[in-house]
C-alpha cells in the first residue's frame, strides 16, 4: 500500500482536498506516521472514510457495521474474544458454505487470516471496516454481560434487611453504611447496571426511592425507560456505593451533593457525573453517563450535510467573530460545538475552552472547567484565557452580560468564539443578548452565525414499516410543504433492538441563520424577532420545522417526532 494512492482515492471520493492531502503528506514524510493516522488527527476524514479508501485500495469489500448490524450467536462462537480483540476482527459465517467473511481493520494482516482459518477450518474471505466500528461490535457481543437483565433480576439478599431498618430509624453509622456498600450483591448490581446503561446508549440513570420500593430509569434517545429495580433492602447500600465511588460524603444525607467517577468497559473509559438530592423517602440519584467512544466528533454524524455542512465549514474558517448554538438543555448543543472544534483543531492553532463542566476530553484542545466555589466563573476564566494567546475560544454558555461582553470584545480583536445560548430559535438570540445588556452594535459587529438545534429520534431500521400518518399530522406537514401528501411515511413497528419504541438513535435538526448585511442592519435598528425571522426566511433560512420534515420526507423519522421538538410558529 502506498500513502499517495490512499490519498488519491480520498481526493477522488471528495473526502479531502488536494491541499489537505499535501499538508497531511508533508507531516507523514517528516514524522513517519501513517497517512491515514495523520488525516484522522487533522480532522479531515473519519475512520470510516479511511476504511472505505483502504478497501478500494486493496480491492476487498467494505462492510457496513451500523446500528442495525447484528452478529449471530453462532458467529460469536467461531473465534475466542481474545483473538477478535488481538487482531480487531469479527467473523461472519457464510451460511451453507465452507467459508466465512472476516471483517478486518487491516486486510493485509496475513497472521490474522491464518489464525482464524486454523481455528475454524473454513476458507476466509476478507472485508474491511473501521477499527471503532469493529471494536464496538466486539464490545456488544463478546462479553459476559450479554444477560445483564436476567442477572439483575437474580440479585436478592435478605441479610441486609436489619441494616436497612437501622438506616430508617437513624441508628446506623457511616461505617455500617460502608460495609453495606461493599456487600457483594450491592457491588454486583451497580456494576451490571452501569454496563447495561453503556450497552443501551443511555445518557442518564435515575435512582428514585419510594416508600416501599425503588424505581430505576435510563434515559435513552431522550426518553426515560424503566429497568429492573433492586430490592428496597439494597437501596441504601447502592446509594452509599455510588457516593463512595464519587468521593462524596456518605454521612451527609440532608443536602444535595455532586461528584464524579470513571470506570472501564473493555478498554472504553466511561465518565459518570453524580448528583444526589434528598427526597421524602431517601436520596434520589441521577448519574450522567459520558461515553467518550460514543461522542460524535464529525459534523456529518451530528446531522449536518450538503450545502449547510459546506457553508458551516466556510464560516468556521473565518478567523474572527462569534458562532452561537441555541436550544434547550439536552438538544445536543455541546456535542455540535465539540464536532466543530474537532474540525478546527490543528497543530497550527491554539484552541481553548472554558466549560461547566468538561464533559469530554478531546486530544489537541486545551479544556478548562469553571469552579464557582473558588471564584473561577466564566468571566474570570475568559479573562485568563485571553492572556494565553488563543486563536479559537469555546465558552460553554453565555450566561451573563459580563461573559458575553468579554467574548464579543475578544471576537472584535481577532478571535473566533464559539458558545451556546438558551433561546427557542435563532432570531431570538439577538434579543436575548440585548436583554442581558449587550449593545446592538456589538451584537451586529461580532455574530457571524446562529444555529438553533433540536434532536429527533430516528425510526428503527430493524422494524421500519410504511405507514400513513393521522389526518392531523398530515395536515400539519402540508402547512409547511403542500406536497407532503405525496411522501412515503414510515414508522417503527417495535422490536427488541429498539425496546419496542419504534425509534433507535437520534440526530440533529437545525435552523441556520447567517448574519448577512440586511440582518445586521435590522439588528442595529432594534427590529423585532418576527421581522428578523421573516427576513431570514426570505434570504433562504430553513426553519427547524422545515428541516425536520425533510427527514420525514426521506423516511428517517416521523411527523409527530418532529412536531414534538420543533417550534410551530410558521404553521399558523
Amino acid at each position: 500500500m502506498t500513502p499517495n494512492k490512499l490519498g488519491s482515492i480520498l481526493v477522488a471520493a471528495g473526502r479531502i482536498t488536494e491541499e489537505q492531502l499535501a499538508r497531511a503528506a508533508s507531516i507523514n514524510e517528516n514524522t513517519g506516521r501513517m497517512l491515514g493516522e495523520v488525516l484522522l488527527e487533522l480532522g479531515y476524514v473519519t475512520a470510516d472514510d479511511i476504511a472505505r479508501a483502504l478497501a478500494t485500495q486493496v480491492g476487498v469489500p467494505f462492510k457496513e457495521l451500523g446500528e442495525d448490524f447484528r452478529m449471530e450467536k453462532e458467529d460469536v462462537k467461531l473465534i475466542p474474544e481474545s483473538v477478535a480483540r488481538r487482531f480487531c476482527v469479527i467473523p461472519i459465517r457464510d451460511r451453507n458454505a465452507a467459508s466465512l467473511t472476516l471483517v478486518m481493520k487491516d486486510p493485509l494482516d496475513l497472521h490474522a487470516v491464518d489464525t482464524v482459518r486454523s481455528l475454524t477450518s473454513l476458507e476466509v474471505i476478507k472485508a474491511v471496516s473501521s477499527e471503532p466500528r469493529i471494536r464496538a461490535i466486539i464490545d456488544r457481543y463478546y462479553r459476559e454481560e450479554a444477560h445483564i437483565e436476567r442477572n439483575l433480576r437474580d440479585i436478592v439478599d435478605a441479610e441486609v434487611d436489619q441494616i436497612v431498618r437501622d438506616v430508617e430509624d437513624g441508628s446506623v453509622n457511616p461505617d455500617q453504611l460502608r460495609v453495606l456498600a461493599n456487600d457483594a450483591p450491592v457491588v454486583r448490581f451497580v456494576n451490571l447496571l452501569l454496563m447495561q446503561a453503556v450497552r443501551d446508549r443511555a445518557s442518564d440513570i435515575h435512582f428514585e426511592p419510594h416508600e416501599k420500593d425503588v424505581t430505576i430509569r435510563l434515559r435513552i434517545d431522550g426518553v426515560l425507560r424503566e429497568v429492573t429495580p433492586p430490592p428496597k433492602a439494597l437501596y441504601p447500600g447502592i446509594v452509599t456505593r455510588i457516593k463512595i465511588l464519587s468521593s462524596m460524603d456518605i454521612a451527609e444525607r440532608r443536602l444535595p451533593l455532586d461528584g464524579r467517577f470513571k470506570f472501564s468497559v473493555h478498554d472504553r473509559i466511561i465518565d459518570i457525573r453524580v448528583s444526589s438530592l434528598p427526597v421524602v423517602h431517601g436520596e434520589k440519584l441521577v448519574l450522567r453517563v459520558l461515553d467518550r467512544a460514543a461522542l460524535l466528533v464529525d459534523m456529518r454524524d451530528v446531522g449536518f450535510e450538503g450545502p449547510m455542512l459546506e457553508r458551516l465549514r466556510e464560516i468556521l474558517r473565518i478567523p474572527h467573530g462569534i458562532i452561537l448554538l441555541t436550544g434547550p438543555t439536552g438538544s445536543g448543543k455541546t456535542t455540535t460545538l465539540y464536532s466543530a472544534l474537532n474540525y478546527l483543531k490543528s497543530p497550527e492553532v491554539n484552541i481553548q475552552t472554558v466549560e461547566d463542566p468538561v464533559e469530554y476530553l478531546i486530544p489537541g484542545i486545551n479544556q478548562m472547567a469553571i469552579k464557582p466555589q473558588i471564584g473561577l466563573d466564566f468571566s474570570n476564566a475568559l479573562r485568563a484565557i485571553l492572556r494565553q494567546d488563543p486563536d479559537i475560544i469555546m465558552i460553554g454558555e453565555m450566561r451573563d452580560a459580563e461573559t458575553a461582553s468579554i467574548a464579543m470584545r475578544a471576537a472584535l480583536t481577532g478571535h473566533l468564539v464559539l458558545s451556546t445560548l438558551h433561546t427557542n430559535d435563532s432570531p431570538s438570540a439577538f434579543w436575548r443578548l440585548r436583554d442581558i445588556g449587550i449593545e446592538p452594535f456589538l451584537i451586529a459587529a461580532t455574530i457571524k452565525l446562529v444555529i438553533s438545534q433540536r434532536l429527533v429520534r430516528l425510526v428503527c431500521e430493524a422494524c421500519r414499516t410504511v405507514t400513513q400518518p393521522s389526518p392531523e399530522m398530515l395536515k400539519a406537514a402540508e402547512l409547511v410543504d403542500r406536497m407532503a401528501g405525496t411522501w412515503t411515511f414510515v414508522k417503527g413497528g417495535g422490536c427488541v433492538k429498539c425496546a419496542r419504541t419504534g425509534y433507535r438513535g437520534r440526530r440533529g435538526i437545525f435552523e441556520f441563520m447567517e448574519v448577512s448585511d440586511p440582518i445586521r442592519e435590522m439588528i442595529l435598528n432594534g427590529t423585532g424577532t418576527v421581522q428578523l425571522r421573516q427576513k431570514a426566511v426570505e434570504l433562504g433560512m430553513e426553519s427547524l420545522l422545515t428541516n425536520g420534515l425533510s427527514l420525514v420526507r426521506r423516511g428517517l423519522t416521523t411527523v409527530d417526532e418532529v412536531l414534538s421538538v420543533a417550534p410551530q410558529d410558521e404553521m399558523g
